[in-house]
């Protein structure tokens, strides 16, 4: 069975979209991972209902280096309409699954950032 790595982001945001390139240039490189490219805040909670031991991959604001994060390193904000309910709240409830969150920077060297997420995975 192939690892799973939940990518984040938004295709057409620049800041939004590293962690799916960086995703696609692994896809050669790391054949026994299955990279999925997450939609929307929904489809994120979804898989992490179905999967167990997930990999989050995803860009994060204010972040220079690739890191591993923990949930509780991730910002908090208030629910107040549909618009809020972001990758960070989903990841929050599902906090007692095992569970990886992987941080790129926003911007960077695609080529550093994709050997850099390799040797974490």
């Amino acid at each position: 069975m192939k690892n799973k790595i939940l990518c984040l982001g938004n295709e057409f945001v620049e800041e939004d979209s590293l962690a799916l390139k960086v995703a696609e240039q692994l896809t050669s490189d790391l054949p026994e991972v299955n990279f999925i490219n997450v939609k929307d805040s929904f489809q994120l909670m979804e898989f992490l209902n179905v999967y167990d031991d997930v990999v989050v991959l995803d860009v994060v604001s204010g972040l220079k280096e690739v890191k591993i994060l923990g949930v509780t390193e991730l910002q908090e904000n208030k629910i107040m309409t549909a618009h809020d309910f972001d990758a960070g709240f989903v990841i929050r409830l599902f906090e007692n699954k095992s569970l990886r969150i992987i941080g790129i920077p926003m911007k960077g060297n695609i080529n550093v950032i994709k050997e850099k997420v390799k040797k974490l995975l």
